[in-house]
């Protein structure tokens, strides 16, 4: 079976759909076959960090994806300048910490998939949460990422989420957020990277 017969399009709720035609979901199921940092991700987030330097770090947040997200944070009233889009914010902790060191195998697999692509993946707990997952409106307008049956997160918050993975979750659902812009091959391209890092395959 192609591998990506697996990834799966989340809903969009009306209202969003309407406003922002080409937002997108995707997710995908993983099995996490430890809680170590695996060596070969390791070794090619340190390898990233090695040849990332700080021209590049500003150089950035004009490249097509991670501009795709700066403008989408302008449109959903987050301003980029106080909480930077996922990429940009890898970008500027990689630079402060002199490199990526291991954080563990869902970590380092959502932080892999993210330099690589642009495109924020984040994990959740797959016993925790019902699919299909989707993007909603809360009744305040804010952007949150809901399950079948009730909200998980708040979209982009810098908090994290109750239903997110530990490093202990053996199976773990990565969904994939993409910004107006951001192509759906992205998205899988992301979900495959991080599904790949946490299976060992």
């Amino acid at each position: 079976m192609p591998r990506e017969a697996s990834v799966q399009r989340g809903w969009i709720a009306p209202r969003l759909a309407a406003e922002f035609p080409e937002l997108q979901l995707a997710t995908l199921r993983a099995q996490c076959i430890s809680v170590d940092s695996e060596l070969g991700v390791s070794e090619r987030l340190a390898l990233l960090a090695s040849r990332f330097n700080g021209r590049q770090a500003i150089a950035l947040r004009e490249a097509p994806i991670a501009s795709a997200y700066r403008t989408f944070f302008r449109q959903i009233g987050i301003d980029p300048e106080q909480q930077r889009p996922p990429a940009e914010q890898a970008a500027v902790e990689r630079l402060l910490s002199g490199g990526n060191p291991p954080q563990g195998r869902v970590a380092d697999a959502l932080l892999l998939a993210l330099l690589e692509t642009s495109v924020p993946v984040y994990g959740f707990d797959a016993e925790l949460v019902t699919e299909p997952l989707g993007i909603d409106l809360s009744p305040s307008g804010a952007l949150l990422l809901a399950d079948s049956e009730r909200p998980l997160w708040h979209l982009f918050a810098p908090d994290g989420s109750d239903f997110f993975a530990v490093p202990k979750s053996r199976q773990v659902l990565l969904a994939a957020v993409g910004a107006p812009g951001v192509p759906g091959l992205a998205l899988d391209e992301a979900l495959w990277l991080a599904q790949s890092a946490l299976s060992g395959s």
